[in-house]
């Protein structure tokens, strides 16, 4: 029997925190109740704990769905997209630091794939460089797809670039697996500091 797909509680501790500053602490307690996970129930997870990959698309799923029902004109596409930036800002600073080369835009690619899988257990993150500013990223087999995800690594991908000192002109994904592609694809293109 395969292992459950899992994924590091460092980045869903970020998610966390970047709703709760976002849209408050009622927010945040809500959604959390809004979907069972006995992993998120009553215990501080450290970073370095794995969580289920679909406790992290429950909490996506359930912020949407809060988004949605909510008064506060926050568009999902751009929230889980500030999410990524978030998230990725936050990971690297405290916790893989050690993982950037700063104005090394290119030397950042070729360490993607890896950063991918200090934080997944499944599925897979390939670099295709187009150029000397432009790359696309690829990410096949993940196990629990949703647009959310997919918003929060425009974000993601977004941070880490500027991260490099990169002047970032896009991020974006131009084929995705919820629309029936056999992998997400990413473009990214930007300027040289």
């Amino acid at each position: 029997m395969a292992k459950e797909p899992r994924i590091k509680a460092s980045i869903l501790n970020s998610a966390m925190v970047f709703v709760s500053q976002s849209l408050g602490e009622p927010a945040i307690t809500s959604i959390l109740t809004s979907f069972d996970s006995q992993e998120l129930s009553g215990k501080r997870l450290l970073p370095s704990d794995w969580i289920s990959e679909q406790t992290y698309r429950d909490f996506l799923l359930a912020t949407a769905k809060y988004l949605a029902s909510s008064s506060n004109n926050k568009k999902p596409r751009e929230f889980f997209f500030e999410m990524g930036r978030f998230t990725a800002t936050d990971g690297i600073n405290k916790y893989y630091k050690s993982l950037i080369r700063m104005f090394d835009t290119k030397f950042m690619l070729t360490r993607s794939p890896l950063l991918w899988g200090i934080m997944h257990t499944h599925g897979s993150l390939k670099v295709e460089p187009v150029g000397k500013t432009e790359a696309c990223v690829y990410i096949a087999d993940l196990p629990a797809p949703c647009k959310e995800f997919c918003y929060t690594m425009e974000g993601y991908m977004y941070a880490v670039a500027e991260l490099t000192k990169a002047k970032v002109i896009r991020v974006e994904e131009v084929e995705c697996v919820m629309e029936g592609a056999k992998r997400c694809k990413y473009v990214g293109e930007w300027k040289q500091a």
